[in-house]
C-alpha cells in the first residue's frame, strides 16, 4: 500500500514537470538557488548599513515640489542676467560731417572704429563657443550622472538626492557633479548618512569643499545584499519493493533532465503503474 501512494506521489511529480509546473531536481535551473544579486548597499568608511524606511509619499511630493521651484526660480534669475548683460559699447560708426569733412581726421576714425568692431565680434565668438563648449560639456556630465544613477542598485535613491538638493547650495552641488568620480555614488551616500552631510555642507569654501568630497569619496564602500536562496528541492529516486534502484527509470529520468521533457517518464510510469495493478 506504501509502495503503491509512493508510485502516485512520484507519479504526480513527474506529471507536474511535464506541464512545466514542479521545481527542478536538486534547485538546478533556478537562478535564486545561489542567490540573485538584489540591491547594494553604500557605506562611508567603517559606519554600519543603514536600514532606513524609504520617506512617505507626501514628503516625496513636497520634496519634488520644492525642487522643482528650485529649478524655476534658478532659471528666472539666469534669463534675468542674461538680459541685463550688456556687450562692450562700440559707438556710432563715424561720419564724414562729423570731422567737418575733414578727410585725413574721418579715415583715421574709421579705421579705429573698424578695429574696435572686429575686436568686439572676435570676442563674442569666442564667447559664445566658449559657452557652446560648457553646455556641451555640462550636458554630458548630466548624462553620465544620469546613468551612474540608473546603475546604481539601489531603491531609495530619490529620497537620497533629495536630501542632498536641500542641504547643499547650488555651488556645493556642481562642485560634486563636476568634481566626482562617481557622483551618483557620493549623492546617495551623502543623503544616507545625516552627520556627514552636515558636517560638509557647513563648508562655504569651494576649494575646501572640493578637497573634502574627493577624500570622501576614497572612503565609500559598495557591497552587494544578495537575497537568500530558498530550501533546496530534492527528489529522492524511485526504489522498488526489494530495494533496488530502477535503473530504466532512472535514466528517462536523466534525459529528460536534459531535455525538460518529462513525457517519456510519465509513459514508463504509468506503464509500470498499470502492470502493479493488474
Amino acid at each position: 500500500m506504501a509502495e503503491k501512494e509512493q508510485s502516485e506521489i512520484e507519479l504526480d511529480e513527474d506529471a507536474a514537470r511535464v506541464e512545466g509546473n514542479a521545481p527542478p531536481l536538486n534547485g538546478e535551473g533556478n537562478s535564486a538557488a545561489a542567490g540573485v544579486e538584489d540591491e547594494v548597499v553604500v557605506t562611508i568608511g567603517e559606519e554600519n548599513p543603514s536600514e532606513d524606511q524609504p520617506a512617505p509619499d507626501w514628503v516625496r511630493e513636497l520634496r519634488k515640489s520644492h525642487r522643482e521651484l528650485q529649478r524655476e526660480k534658478r532659471d528666472l534669475e539666469e534669463r534675468l542676467k542674461a538680459a541685463t548683460t550688456k556687450p562692450d559699447a562700440l559707438g556710432k560708426k563715424p561720419a564724414l560731417e562729423d570731422f567737418d569733412y575733414d578727410a585725413a581726421k574721418f579715415e583715421t576714425a574709421i579705421t579705429a572704429w573698424h578695429d574696435q568692431k572686429r575686436a568686439a565680434d572676435d570676442k563674442a565668438a569666442q564667447e559664445r563657443a566658449q559657452a557652446d563648449a560648457a553646455a556641451k560639456a555640462w550636458s554630458e556630465r548630466i548624462a553620465e550622472y544620469g546613468a551612474s544613477k540608473s546603475a546604481l542598485k539601489v531603491k531609495d535613491y530619490e529620497d537620497s538626492e533629495a536630501t542632498v538638493q536641500e542641504a547643499l547650495s547650488q555651488t556645493q552641488q556642481g562642485i560634486i557633479l563636476q568634481g566626482a568620480k562617481n557622483p551618483a555614488l557620493v549623492v546617495y551616500a551623502l543623503g544616507k548618512n545625516p552627520a556627514k552631510i552636515k558636517e560638509v555642507s557647513a563648508i562655504t569654501d569651494p576649494v575646501k569643499f572640493a578637497f573634502a568630497v574627493a577624500q570622501l569619496e576614497t572612503q565609500l564602500k559598495v557591497t552587494n545584499k544578495r537575497t537568500p536562496p530558498p530550501p533546496e528541492t530534492t527528489i529522492s529516486g524511485t526504489v522498488s519493493k526489494s530495494g533496488a534502484v530502477d535503473g530504466a527509470l532512472e535514466r528517462l529520468r536523466a534525459d529528460a533532465e536534459k531535455t525538460g521533457d518529462y513525457t517519456n517518464v510519465l509513459k514508463y510510469k504509468r506503464q509500470k503503474a498499470a502492470q502493479k495493478s493488474a
